[in-house]
């Protein structure tokens, strides 16, 4: 790889990591400021620290598709921008499911705790990935 590839690649990294971040910052406070207010029992245990790598990581990867789309695409911004609000509103199906991945029943206000954390996860690592880096 190209020198001008690899400071595209460190830059794109660089701004998906600032927006994981930020991302991640708003999802735990959402969780524990909801976890609070509406008293969610029965979330599993660790859950805040995969609320913290379900923000970055996504977006991690969006960065490598975004470089990869830049290299081989005229029009790289706009099919990034549609394929990341795909994967955003598919990521949404798993928060309407009646029994989470540990086996546990879902439990009351779910789905109110964990679409907002899609939607600023879709929507924050969009923007630092395709107008900061």
């Amino acid at each position: 790889m190209s020198e001008l590839n690899n400071k595209k690649l460190a830059n794109i990294l660089k701004a998906a990591f600032q927006g994981g971040l930020i991302t991640a910052g708003i999802n735990i406070s959402w969780l524990f400021i909801l976890e609070y207010i509406l008293k969610i029992n029965g979330l599993p245990n660790g859950f805040p620290v995969a609320v913290v790598i379900s923000s970055i990581v996504p977006i991690l990867i969006g960065a490598f598709i975004y470089f990869f789309l830049q290299k081989h695409f005229k029009e790289a911004n706009r099919l990034f921008i549609f394929i990341g609000g795909s994967f955003t509103a598919f990521s949404l199906f798993p928060s309407f499911a009646s029994v989470l991945p540990d086996g546990t029943p879902t439990p009351e206000h779910f789905a109110l705790l964990t679409i907002p954390m899609h939607f600023v996860a879709g929507i924050i690592g969009l923007y630092y990935i395709t107008q900061r880096s």
